[in-house]
């Protein structure tokens, strides 16, 4: 799936742009931009979930919603992690992958970010 701009983004009645969150998106190109009010904020998956809509009221993630939320893996830098994914921090130039339903064979472990990201 494809994340999309404008996560964080508000809209305003006249339909042009009026409010942007710390977590937000500005393209499809999947790269969260962070813009912290305080220095040494730290930042998670699940509030970029919640930001975009796709985190349920039970943890599960989005419109697979149901009592087995365990189908999901997230992959940093190209490796699977053995904790929540909702808790995985967010740093500065981490590629990460969610996966739903069997083990991904490979995850690309490096993104090449455009110039001064």
């Amino acid at each position: 799936m494809t994340v999309p701009g404008g996560i964080g983004v508000s809209v305003g009645p006249d339909g042009k742009p009026d409010g942007i969150s710390s977590l937000h998106t500005h393209d499809t190109s999947g790269i969260i931009h962070i813009e912290a009010p305080t220095a040494g904020q730290r930042y998670t998956l699940g509030q970029v979930l919640q930001e975009w809509g796709m985190l349920g009221g039970t943890g599960c993630i989005g419109p697979e919603c149901s009592s087995d939320a365990g189908k999901w893996t997230v992959y940093v830098n190209g490796k699977a992690k053995t904790w929540g994914l909702t808790e995985v921090v967010l740093a500065a130039h981490d590629e990460i992958a969610l996966v739903y339903g069997n083990e991904a064979a490979m995850i690309q472990p490096k993104y090449a970010f455009p110039p001064g990201l």
